[in-house]
């Protein structure tokens, strides 16, 4: 069996360009899909993951989760590259850490989305929709400022202070939004 190097690209901010990454990918990576493909080419040698997380509700869509994309080393760059030109950060991240982060506040819970930047070492949480209670959150971080849209922690922290932090990150939110 063939051995793939896994590659994890993550786009995210704030109203991202989506007609133009939906042409990119549609043009750069979805020929090589897992999906319409049923053997990946030989010069492949990396297995890319790519997903977008838009801060925007109105826009963000879990278009591309799934997908695997067999791609060669130019092929990779020249994606990277066309992503750089566009609105929005985008990172290598690590396949391997997806998940989610919970606060508890005055009785109501809310969740946020968790990712962790391979490129400065850093996690990167998102309000999500996982729980309702976040809805409201969601509809008003567009009008806030752009230090609220997302939270960004060191990965070497406890559990502890990365509860602290996700908790006081949504407090700031919920005070800014009154």
């Amino acid at each position: 069996m063939n051995e793939h190097k896994e590659v994890f690209i993550l786009s995210y901010g704030c109203d991202l360009d989506h007609s133009n990454i939906n042409f990119l990918v549609k043009e750069r990576l979805m020929p090589f899909s897992h999906w319409h493909n049923k053997k990946s080419p030989i010069e492949t040698d990396i297995c890319v993951q790519y997903e977008v997380f838009d801060v925007n509700r109105k826009k963000h869509k879990q278009l591309y989760y799934g997908h695997k994309f067999y791609i060669n080393k130019i092929r990779l760059e020249a994606f990277l590259y066309s992503l750089s030109k566009l609105k929005g950060n985008h990172v290598y991240a690590n396949p391997q850490v997806r998940g989610h982060a919970y606060a508890l506040i005055d009785g109501v819970e809310y969740s946020g989305r968790v990712y962790e930047s391979l490129e400065d070492a850093q996690t990167l949480v998102f309000i999500d929709e996982e729980s309702t209670n976040n809805i409201h959150l969601r509809e008003k971080l567009p009008s806030l400022r752009k230090e609220l849209h997302f939270l960004k922690m060191p990965i070497n922290i406890t559990f502890e202070e990365s509860d602290l932090l996700v908790a006081n990150w949504i407090n700031s939110i919920i005070n800014e939004i009154k």
